[in-house]
């Protein structure tokens, strides 16, 4: 892996206008995270990365960045039984201004299987409305305009 840029990657509880990524010689199919270790409050973060070639990448939130200070992170590479894992290195994300500084301890890819599955649940939801309504497939013209009736 080759990290792209500074090791300086944002201040904390900036959200989504830091991106952090680098780049990997595995081939596709291979599905990467990032453990975040975040030394000042002594917690693991472990952050779902993106692919796009050959970069991975994440652009980062308060959720992921939520103090600041050096982190100690590892990248992690899955592809079906194998795992790897990167050497651990450094980077510092810079403190802010922060009335409420509490730490949430749930990992953030949790909140990102949460969003996906959001999404999941509302392209669902629109499809079932259209099939509700008939308008998927030009239904009303099967059958003689009533394919499979109307559900009352």
């Amino acid at each position: 892996m080759i990290i792209t840029g500074d090791r300086i990657i944002g201040f904390a509880l900036n959200n989504l206008v830091n991106r952090f990524e680098a780049t990997t010689d595995k081939e596709e199919g291979w599905e990467y995270t990032l453990k975040a270790y975040m030394t000042k409050i002594d917690k693991i973060n472990i952050i779902n990365l993106n692919r796009e070639g050959q970069t991975i990448y994440v652009d980062l939130t308060k959720d992921m960045m939520p103090v600041g200070g050096r982190y100690i992170m590892q990248f992690v590479a899955t592809n079906e039984d194998k795992v790897d894992q990167t050497e651990k290195f450094e980077v510092w994300v810079e403190d802010s201004l922060d009335p409420d500084p509490q730490y949430d301890p749930v990992p953030s890819e949790f909140y990102q299987i949460e969003e996906n599955i959001q999404q999941i649940y509302e392209d669902t939801k629109q499809l079932y409305d259209e099939i509700q309504d008939g308008t998927v497939l030009g239904i009303e013209t099967i059958n003689g305009g009533n394919a499979f009736g109307k559900i009352t």
